[in-house]
């Protein structure tokens, strides 16, 4: 069973997540103004990618919107997966990367939403294999993502090992977001999606170092990638 399945059948005295009010409004408030980056982008030369409905965008624009989402919804699931427990500066990356991945599914969100596009990407054919770094090689483009039996280690992890595991995992998902927002940047035709991607690249570039630094603090190594 995966991880989310699992999650759905704890009872609320075990290992609750971090949930916090503050936590929740602080996500609602970043996937609001992210929503609303992505209206305001209309303004900024998305307008002149070929195809894409009402807003512009290309099918390769659309198809890394959908895609990044997705892929950043992943990360959010790993941060939930953590628990409250991890050391101090485990969970300040961690809330960091909340934050910043939610802000950027907002603007995703919006942009789909304004191109008439559906927000998450079609089936892929064949799907559901699962490829040897972990990632759901089905999905073109998802570098980096963890599998099934991979969220469910974490699910179960405690105390340094799960900091470790979450690290490990964190750190190749990284990797593969900071892959794909800068394939769709040489891609792109439209300004405004290339400007979002290269900031989205470069923000996960300087989360990477921040969660290098603790892994190997931790006395962790890296898993491969790609």
């Amino acid at each position: 069973m995966g991880a989310t399945g699992e999650a759905g059948q704890r009872d609320s005295g075990s290992r609750p997540g971090p949930r916090r009010p503050v936590v929740v409004v602080v996500a609602v408030l970043c996937l609001a103004a992210g929503v609303l980056a992505g209206w305001l982008v209309r303004g900024d030369g998305a307008e002149h990618a070929a195809g894409g409905g009402q807003m512009g965008l290309s099918e390769a624009d659309i198809l890394f919107a959908q895609q990044m989402s997705a892929h950043h919804q992943q990360a959010l699931t790993m941060v939930e997966l953590l628990g409250p427990a991890a050391a101090p500066e485990v969970r300040a990356a961690a809330e960091q990367i909340r934050i910043s991945q939610w802000r950027e599914v907002g603007t995703l969100t919006g942009w789909l939403e304004l191109a008439g596009a559906p927000l998450t990407p079609p089936a892929e054919q064949g799907g559901g294999a699962e490829g040897e770094h972990g990632a759901h090689d089905g999905h073109t483009g998802m570098a980096g993502m963890a599998s099934d039996a991979e969220l469910t280690e974490l699910y179960h992890a405690t105390g340094v090992e799960a900091e470790i595991l979450f690290l490990r995992l964190m750190i190749r998902h990284h990797q593969g977001g900071a892959d794909m927002a800068a394939d769709a940047a040489a891609a792109t035709d439209s300004a405004a999606v290339r400007a979002r991607a290269v900031s989205m690249a470069n923000g996960q570039q300087q989360e990477l170092a921040t969660l290098s630094v603790l892994l190997s603090s931790r006395g962790g190594e890296m898993l491969p990638y790609p």
